[in-house]
């Protein structure tokens, strides 16, 4: 399990201190895909990079397995981080290697036997579909590819834990959509606990578990991905999850009521029903539905008659265990 506690980085500058990180804590749970999530400079990198300590935390604590990165000897550090693989935006492979010599390196430098490295190069690039480009160049490859090869080269050392800083944001949407497919497999299959930076809200309803919503150097809200993608709190993540329904919640008119199908309702035929049993005709300014984990969860935006209309529609929604929040 990884445990941030009270974390802070600070960055000194000629114009002074410049806060990357403020009273950070966050609970990753074994066998999760943890999304966190924000706006460029929000702080979301800095903050993975904390965890396996490529950047040194100005305060808190940093615990993997119960044991604090930031009081460990560099050599006990070192060995810590086997066991935290990454992989990044720019895929960071070497040029000058063919795709089996980047998967290497990591065997190379932790001194595994050449006929076990040689094996485990063969099942790690028939893992992320490139047992044919073992003898390729990263030139040779497209981003999807290179992007694969950094995956199976993160994995080389099979650690329980593996950090991806903006993976997909290089790539285009068929070949995001592949990637992340490969990183649930991933995570089913061989049981490694994910960490995804981004800031798009797609990728983390695509294979996230939980999420976390950075902003300004803070956590601004985390739960499970449903929960708060269905009931978003704070001003930053109605941003990233729902930009369009607030902008339909501003539109002029009168009462509006924000509907909120959790899983179960989103099926139903909630409006046509509406207007056949009630007799009233709402206009709908906003609608979205996402499906996560096989299910589909979404919101609505109605604008409501008025006078007695207005209850009548309250009522319905009401006997039909259908979530609604009013909103003005």
């Amino acid at each position: 399990m990884i445990e941030l506690s009270h974390i802070a980085k600070i960055y000194p500058s000629a114009d002074g201190e410049v806060v990357a990180l403020e009273d950070i804590s966050l609970t990753i749970p074994d066998g999760a895909v943890f999304g966190i999530i924000g706006l460029s400079g929000a702080g979301k990198s800095t903050l993975v990079r904390c965890i396996n300590l490529l950047e040194r935390p100005t305060s808190g604590r940093v615990l993997i397995d119960g044991e604090d990165l930031t009081k460990v000897k560099k050599k006990r550090l070192l060995e810590i981080r086997r066991g935290i693989g990454m992989i990044f935006q720019s895929f960071n492979l070497f040029e000058q290697r063919t795709v089996e010599a980047n998967v290497r390196y990591p065997l190379e430098i932790a001194r595994v036997p050449r006929e076990e490295a040689k094996a485990r190069i063969a099942e790690l690039l028939e893992l992320v579909g490139l047992s044919d480009k073992a003898k390729a160049y990263p030139s040779e490859l497209s981003g999807g590819q290179k992007q694969r090869v950094a995956i199976a080269r993160a994995l080389a050392l099979n650690p329980k834990y593996l950090l991806c800083d903006e993976a997909t944001s290089a790539l285009d949407p068929n070949t995001t959509t592949s990637i992340l497919q490969l990183l649930k497999k991933i995570n089913e299959e061989l049981h490694v606990t994910i960490v995804v930076i981004t800031h798009e809200m797609r990728v983390v309803e695509s294979i996230c578990t939980d999420v976390a919503v950075i902003d300004k150097s803070r956590i601004a809200e985390q739960g499970k991905v449903e929960e708060v993608f269905a009931f978003p709190r704070s001003g930053i993540a109605k941003e990233l999850i729902i930009p369009n329904l607030i902008r339909s919640l501003q539109s002029t008119g009168g009462k509006k009521l924000r509907l909120v199908f959790n899983g179960e309702e989103a099926d139903m035929p909630i409006i046509s029903a509406l207007a056949m049993e009630c007799g009233v005709a709402v206009n709908i300014l906003y609608a979205d539905t996402k499906s996560m984990d096989g299910k589909t969860y979404g919101h609505m935006v109605i604008s409501l008659p008025a006078g007695e209309k207005e209850e009548t529609v309250k009522r319905f929604l009401t006997q039909k265990n259908v979530i609604f929040k009013e909103e003005i």
